[in-house]
């Protein structure tokens, strides 16, 4: 049922500069707009993502393997550029086949402006329409500012372990597990496995 949260796009938003983005799915195209994108996140922040894209044939994987039902990922473009994205995971089954994860990262230029309240809105809907009641988000601990920015769009912390991750030099870091629960349309939830 996702393909009808998609109908929509793209959108224009405005930012709280002033600047105009386009909110759409990414689409097989952009991978050198967003090969640069990745390119321009400062490499002490890299080690804390997730789901790191590293070079140029990772992402260009990720632009070909388009399956919006499994992993939907929203693009916002300012002038063209890449400035954040933000992906919605799917599982196909299993007792966790209702809950979405969900992972976003902005543009250094470009965090507080309202970019990832625009794709965490789009990426709700589309949850929604999927039929899921949760969306989770997990996040090395030192991403303060990204967790704060969560909860503002209305995730809470779950769970938070102390020095449960650690990075490649084995420096330990906290995890934390945000969570948000979505309005229930029975009409798009499954009747189970």
């Amino acid at each position: 049922m996702i393909e009808f949260a998609l109908e929509q796009y793209p959108v224009r938003q405005t930012l709280t500069n002033g600047v105009q983005t386009l909110i759409r799915p990414l689409q097989e195209e952009d991978g050198p707009a967003f090969t640069r994108f990745h390119d321009a996140i400062p490499s002490g922040e890299r080690f804390l993502l997730k789901h790191r894209l590293n070079g140029t044939d990772e992402i260009e994987a990720w632009c070909h393997d388009l399956n919006y039902e499994k992993r939907l990922t929203l693009l916002a473009l300012a002038d063209g550029q890449v400035v954040g994205h933000a992906t919605l995971h799917q599982r196909p089954g299993g007792w966790k086949r209702h809950i979405g994860m969900v992972d976003a990262l902005i543009h250094p230029d470009f965090r507080g402006l309202g970019v990832l309240r625009a794709l965490l809105g789009g990426l709700v809907e589309a949850a929604t329409h999927a039929g899921l009641t949760r969306l989770e988000a997990e996040f090395n601990g030192e991403r303060k500012n990204t967790v704060q920015s969560f909860m503002k769009c209305g995730f809470v912390e779950l769970l938070r372990l102390p020095d449960y991750l650690r990075d490649m030099q084995a420096q330990p870091h906290d995890y934390v597990l945000m969570g948000l629960n979505l309005a229930v349309d029975y009409e798009n939830t499954g009747a189970g496995d």
